[in-house]
């Protein structure tokens, strides 16, 4: 593997504050214009991926609070038996309880470059398919004068 160059270890660095690429990039000194496709090439470099899972490893392995004390917290305050507890606290215990346990999933779609290419792929070779299907006298609207 390759030493990362000051830029990208500052990127590396950006990215595990907030999980924001484009953001990261920014801050790393990239150009604002550049930034999005940079983060999208940065975080696909397998030393760029290595050194986030490197630090990501190590900051589980540093930080005090750890999986199961989150639990524990979480299931104390859900079961009522939290300092000061409340009903709405109690309720979004039981929320992130679920969130952890994989009960909720995320809404947004998420899609890599490779999908987002190979949806088009896939319109575009259905467009040629269904192009091919229509009979030889069709009217093409693309050919039509458009009204001013």
């Amino acid at each position: 593997m390759q030493e990362l160059t000051t830029k990208q270890q500052r990127f590396v660095e950006c990215y595990l504050i907030a999980f924001n690429g484009t953001q990261a990039a920014i801050e790393a000194g990239y150009s604002e214009k550049t930034a999005r496709s940079i983060s999208c090439e940065l975080l696909t470099k397998p030393d760029i991926r290595s050194a986030i899972k490197k630090q990501l490893e190590q900051l589980s392995s540093d930080s005090y609070v750890s999986r199961e004390v989150i639990l524990t917290g979480l299931l104390k305050e859900a079961m009522g038996t939290g300092e000061n507890s409340t009903p709405t606290s109690r309720v979004n215990a039981w929320s992130q309880l679920g969130k952890l346990s994989g009960l909720y999933t995320d809404t947004k779609p998420q899609a890599s470059v490779d999908d987002i290419i190979r949806d088009i792929t896939a319109r575009n070779a259905a467009s040629r398919t269904l192009k091919g299907l229509l009979p030889k006298n069709h009217i093409n609207f693309d050919d039509l004068p458009t009204l001013n």
